[in-house]
C-alpha cells in the first residue's frame, strides 16, 4: 500500500515537473521574439543595452504568440492619452 501511494506520488511529481519546463520553454520562446524595434515609431532598440533593457516596455500577448516593443517616448504617450480618454 505505501510503496503504491509513493509510486503516485513519484508520478505526479515527475508530470508536474514536465508541465513546468514546457512553461518555461513557451515563455522562452517568446522572450526571443523580442523586435529589434518600437513598434509605434521603429526607433532601434539594442538588446545588448542594460539600460534600454529597463526602460523600454514589453507587452507579451501569450494567446496570440506575439511580442510587441515600445521606446519610453511612444509608452508615455500612450500613458497620456489613455489618462485623457478616462
Amino acid at each position: 500500500m505505501v510503496n503504491q501511494k509513493r509510486k503516485l506520488q513519484r508520478k505526479k511529481k515527475k508530470q508536474q515537473q514536465k508541465e513546468a519546463k514546457q512553461k518555461l520553454a513557451k515563455k522562452t520562446g517568446l522572450y526571443l521574439q523580442i523586435p529589434d524595434k518600437c513598434g509605434a515609431c521603429s526607433a532601434p532598440f539594442d538588446k545588448k543595452s542594460k539600460e534600454m533593457a529597463f526602460t523600454w516596455k514589453v507587452a507579451v500577448y501569450e494567446e496570440e504568440e506575439k511580442v510587441y516593443l515600445f521606446c519610453p517616448v511612444c509608452y508615455n504617450k500612450k500613458s497620456k492619452e489613455k489618462q485623457d480618454n478616462v
